[in-house]
């Protein structure tokens, strides 16, 4: 046993003294391996420093060259520009020398014709006054006698656009409004009050069964009325057809007022028409306060939200037949 004990003793010895021989040559060829590896990459990057400058320098040299390329065609570009700017200001400027009204009438010609857009497109009779007599005003300072037609037809179309009767969409607006709120407060026809209930029995039925069958028969005929109705009868609204009618209500009010700002007057009509009839089906017209909503109704629908509009493209075709000819004229005498 000893022996065998020395032996593997011997062998372990040996063994680990043979692992760190093998240990350190593999370490003596990781070093060798490493330098080789950092000899390469400072070779390689070496190269590629080499290359990247060379690059650079290949780089720079095209955007300089680039550069001087459009800033010669900026150059180029900025002088034709200016050649052709000179000769437009100077052809302006001989027509301004010419006859200084021609930009006076240009002027005028187009506040005309931004007064019929404004009034046909928008329906804005104020904004189309105010372009007319803005264009009546430049027109004055041209000086020309020739003119006075066409500010003939201004001054007519002025005093149309004067005439056009004035709609307080604001005040129809929250006139609805108000309305809407009294409606919701007004009690429907078919409303029925809470009455408390009395019996015509002072005493407790005495005497046999027989007896007292027959004085609750006679109580019970007090109590039940039949009667005969040629037509049919209606039937009873319930709270969610209550609350429907009164919504319903409520939105075709919101669509006349609606078409109020839209100026639609066969809508708003049409939309207080609806709401007339609801009134007089569903609500207790016997009530003061339903026949006030009724005839505040009834006479916000007189109001014509979408009066007729004048003509007031006149002056403008005055105008565009006045400056025709003055071209004309001009062109005959060259």
């Amino acid at each position: 046993m000893l022996l065998v004990v020395v032996l593997a003793v011997a062998l372990a010895f040996l063994a680990w003294e043979g692992w760190q021989r093998l240990e350190n040559q593999q370490q003596r060829l990781d070093e060798l391996a490493q330098k080789a590896d950092n000899s390469a990459t400072q070779a390689d990057l070496a190269d590629l420093n080499e290359r990247l400058e060379s690059g650079e320098a290949e780089r720079n040299q095209a955007l300089e060259s680039t550069t001087n390329a459009m800033q010669q065609a900026f150059s180029e570009y900025r002088s034709e520009v200016n050649n052709t700017l000179d000769r437009v200001l100077a052809q302006l400027s001989q027509d301004q020398d010419a006859d200084e009204r021609e930009w006076l009438h240009a002027e005028a010609a187009y506040l005309l014709r931004l007064a019929n857009q404004r009034l046909q497109l928008e329906r804005d009779v104020e904004g189309a006054a105010a372009l007319l007599r803005t264009a009546d005003s430049v027109l004055n300072s041209a000086d020309n006698p020739a003119l006075t037609p066409v500010r003939r037809e201004i001054a007519s179309e002025l005093a149309a656009l004067d005439a056009v009767p004035r709609v307080d969409r604001t005040g129809i607006y929250l006139a609805l409004n108000a309305q809407q709120e009294r409606i919701a407060t007004l009690r429907l026809a078919q409303e029925v009050e809470e009455q408390p209930v009395s019996s015509s029995i002072e005493e407790p039925p005495t005497g046999t069964f027989q007896r007292q069958l027959a004085r609750f028969g006679e109580e019970l005929k007090d109590l039940v009325v039949v009667r005969g109705h040629d037509e049919a009868m209606e039937v009873l609204i319930t709270p969610e057809q209550e609350s429907y009618l009164r919504q319903s209500l409520r939105l075709i009010l919101e669509q006349s007022q609606l078409a109020v700002l839209k100026e639609e007057q066969a809508l708003f009509e049409a939309s207080i028409d609806k709401a007339l009839d609801l009134l007089n089906r569903y609500y207790d017209t016997s009530r003061s306060e339903t026949q006030g909503v009724i005839s505040r109704l009834e006479e916000i629908k007189q109001t014509n939200v979408t009066p007729e509009l004048p003509d007031i493209s006149r002056s403008q075709q005055a105008l565009a037949e006045f400056i025709e000819n003055r071209y004309e004229s001009r062109g005959g005498e060259s």
